[in-house]
């Protein structure tokens, strides 16, 4: 009889959990992301070759919701990054060179929706990288993805571009592509295709640096037309490159896409501030693309420049790209400034993708990528170039 009893609450709490995730909606979802890619990088006196197979933002995630009447719903999400190449997962960059666990590295928030909009409480990407994330061509993440080459930040081809500020005292880094952690985010309900959202995190506000971030972005997007307009703040942050001076930081970044339907053409214009003592240092960006899809196949190209920057030079020492270590001071800004007027870059990429189902594609590029600069631990001065050529097997669940 006892065990009866025990079977039968067994099978009521199964059924009743059953219930609540059929009730709470829950969503299991990822996609795996991996293939071959040929890089060349070179630069003053020195060049090298990798070929390797590369895992491309590969991720799983949760994500729900509840009713909870009255229009008003439970949601939440967490989301995490994994290494299709490896098996490592949770692994993330929270400063130049320095990684640490976390396992939702990409989202992890709750909020609540309604007819008044959407409220979100946690860690998750910002309203600035709402309105980057459109140029992403069809969504990719390799070298053909200029926010790999210039466009994110100071750096240059995968070094120091997307941050996750979370935790204490993580604000270093010049990225404003980015996911806020100790954040709290509203979004307006959709008027007539314009959205607004603004989100505050405060990163860092136990620490010394007392740093945090503010990001609002008015997007609007109806029929063919998609617009957007993006600013970010980061007050008392410890990073750009390699210099780490407390200092503040702002940008602003404008979108526009037009789809015609033989073609989507879009384009894009950035400008950042750096705000050290020492002296202000600026940038300007921009890119044009256009994608063409022909049944199974889409075809693109895509054009970025950037003014100037800190950006990383090959090194031939350590055969790899390294910013400058940099010490900035009111002393030395006259030597930084000289670099960041020789730190602007261009990344052209070509693009195919051939759809084999719904789910699964293949994503193939050729990247092209340039950029002037110094190295001071080398002493030399010139162009790094990057030529990238990859295939990737893309498989959403």
């Amino acid at each position: 009889m006892k065990f009866t009893k025990i079977a039968v609450a067994v099978a009521a709490t199964l059924a009743g959990m059953a219930a609540q995730a059929q009730t709470a909606n829950v969503t299991v979802y990822g996609s795996i992301r991996i293939g071959p890619e040929i890089v060349r990088v070179s630069g003053p006196g020195a060049s090298n070759r990798t070929t390797a197979i590369d895992n491309v933002s590969s991720r799983w995630g949760l994500r729900g919701s509840e009713s909870l009447g009255g229009g008003l719903n439970a949601i939440f999400q967490v989301e995490s990054g994994f290494g299709s190449d490896n098996g490592n997962g949770g692994s993330i960059t929270t400063a130049p060179g320095v990684t640490a666990f976390q396992l939702f590295s990409r989202e992890a928030w709750v909020g609540l929706n309604g007819g008044f909009g959407e409220v979100k409480l946690g860690y998750g990407l910002t309203p600035y990288d709402d309105v980057l994330g459109w140029a992403h061509h069809q969504g990719a993440n390799s070298w053909e993805n200029r926010n790999n080459g210039l466009s994110a930040g100071a750096g240059f081809a995968k070094a120091d571009l997307f941050t996750n500020y979370a935790g204490s005292n993580q604000c270093r880094s010049s990225a404003f592509d980015a996911r806020y952690g100790n954040s709290v985010s509203y979004q307006t309900p959709n008027m007539s295709g314009f959205v607004v959202r603004t989100q505050y995190s405060f990163i860092g506000e136990a620490a010394s640096n007392s740093c945090n971030g503010w990001d609002t972005a008015i997007r609007y997007s109806q029929g063919p037309l998609r617009v957007g307009v993006a600013y970010a703040r980061h007050d008392n942050f410890a990073g750009l490159g390699a210099i780490t001076a407390v200092h503040d930081q702002d940008a602003l970044r404008a979108y526009a896409s037009f789809n015609t339907g033989p073609v989507l053409i879009d384009g894009t214009y950035e400008t950042a501030r750096y705000k050290p003592a020492a002296g202000s240092l600026k940038y300007k960006y921009w890119e044009i693309g256009a994608l063409v899809p022909l049944g199974a196949n889409t075809f693109g190209v895509q054009y970025s420049a950037r003014d100037k920057g800190l950006a990383a030079l090959y090194n031939p020492a350590t055969r790899g790209l390294s910013i400058p270590a940099l010490t900035l001071t009111s002393a030395t800004f006259p030597t930084v400034n000289a670099l960041w007027e020789k730190g602007g870059g261009k990344h052209l990429s070509f693009t195919w993708d051939y759809a084999l189902s719904r789910r699964t594609q293949v994503r193939t590029s050729l990247t092209m990528l340039e950029n002037e600069a110094t190295n001071t631990t080398t002493g030399l001065q010139g162009k790094s170039k990057i030529r990238a050529l990859n295939a990737i097997l893309w498989h959403n669940f």
